[in-house]
């Protein structure tokens, strides 16, 4: 696909004269690789950027809707990759985990390609932060097409469903079981901790250490609870030495010390699971809120060590929301390339999301996890647009979040 050239002078011509179609192929004349199948489109506006953000920005269409943005600094030395993703047009968000548990690792182009062709998949980038023992286990809430496959954790999401839209927030979960001897308030789901009333799932797969299996008890289904927030019924049974894992519509549910006598095997109980403010239909985790309201937000000078505050390749993602309409922003920044690309501060890559037009964004994995992958228009190939900075290429992960040109269950 041709570039569209877009020096920040000619776009202020190209602005100037916007109104006045008889000149559109003047100014066209400003952009000497510019061919009908990449022109502007109305929506969102084209992109212009201060030149003390970027020096030169270049622009194409991926698909309908959706833009890729290449942006250059030259002195810093940066350059960074953005999906520019108009929610108005015919698209939607899938986070994907690329296997039915929150265990795994693969490289986002891996997980890009492993989706459906009916799908219509035409970019994706690296998401949240992830486990290396057991590997790619998601640091928050992976949920994928209204399936929880890891629970809430301590950061914020950035999420999607049809009551919200976009939505960078927490979720939080909401439940109990209720048996003959009272009643036991969950606050966990695949995220088992110790001392914690929670539920463990199929879909969680990493073994409880010994703590938590000792605190915990099987709950076999008679009617097995579905993915909302129905209730199911199920009998309680003692924990076996194996129990490490739950299996089918088997429930693991972790039950603390001081409410051991709310749950006694043989009872039986109805358990009911589900998510508040909302159950979004998608939603990966980051680490480190970067606008709030379109202000930089004060975590991005306090968020982790001094290390992962400092110069790093970045991803993370903005919402920018103008009406009812909201577009959402993928950057990835390259780093850690001296003369190339040295990458960017926390406080940076918030003031660049800032710079793009969001109110609200947050952090997602950086370093060599960082990773912008882009379907060709022509050939359909899956090409990687960013520069990795692991020296073998791309990082394996634990999750990725893809953009699909389909209106489907929107």
């Amino acid at each position: 696909m041709p570039w569209v050239d877009t020096h920040i002078l000619c776009m202020r011509i190209r602005l100037a004269a916007w109104a006045l179609l008889a000149a559109l192929p003047t100014l066209t004349a400003c952009h000497p690789r510019v061919s009908s199948r990449a022109a502007w489109r109305v929506s969102p506006s084209p992109l212009v950027l201060a030149p003390t953000v970027a020096d030169t920005v270049e622009t194409e269409e991926v698909a309908k809707g959706v833009l890729l943005h290449r942006l250059v600094n030259v002195r810093a030395p940066w350059r960074a990759w953005v999906l520019d993703v108009d929610m108005a047009a015919c698209v939607q968000l899938q986070a994907v985990k690329g296997s039915p548990t929150a265990v795994g690792r693969h490289t986002t182009s891996v997980l890009l390609s492993r989706l459906p062709a009916a799908a219509q998949a035409v970019a994706a980038v690296n998401a949240d932060f992830f486990l290396f023992a057991p590997p790619g286990v998601p640091t928050n809430a992976h949920i994928e097409r209204g399936t929880v496959i890891a629970g809430p954790g301590p950061n914020v999401l950035l999420g999607y469903d049809a009551a919200r839209g976009l939505f960078i927030d927490s979720v939080r979960v909401r439940g109990a079981v209720v048996s003959a001897h009272g009643t036991l308030d969950l606050v966990n789901w695949n995220r088992p901790a110790p001392n914690r009333a929670g539920l463990v799932d199929a879909r969680w797969a990493v073994p409880l250490d010994t703590l938590v299996r000792r605190r915990a008890v099987r709950l076999e289904p008679i009617v097995p609870v579905r993915q909302d927030s129905s209730a199911g019924r199920y009998v309680v049974r003692a924990a076996r030495a194996g129990d490490t894992l739950a299996y089918g519509d088997t429930l693991l549910l972790v039950v603390p010390p001081a409410m051991r006598a709310r749950v006694v095997p043989g009872d039986t109980a109805t358990v009911q699971r589900r998510l508040t403010p909302s159950w979004p239909r998608e939603t990966v985790g980051g680490r480190g809120v970067l606008l709030v309201d379109s202000m930089v937000h004060t975590d991005v000078d306090r968020e982790g060590n001094a290390g992962f505050r400092g110069l790093n390749p970045r991803t993370a993602a903005g919402i920018a929301t103008v009406g009812s309409s909201q577009r959402l922003l993928l950057a990835v920044i390259d780093g850690r390339q001296a003369r190339y690309s040295v990458g960017m501060t926390l406080r940076q890559t918030a003031e660049l999301l800032q710079a793009l037009g969001a109110q609200r964004a947050v952090n997602l994995d950086g370093g060599g996890s960082s990773a912008m992958i882009v379907r060709d228009r022509d050939s359909g190939a899956l090409r990687v647009r960013s520069k990795p900075s692991d020296p073998t290429g791309e990082r394996q992960v634990g999750n990725a979040l893809a953009v699909l040109a389909s209106c489907a269950a929107r």
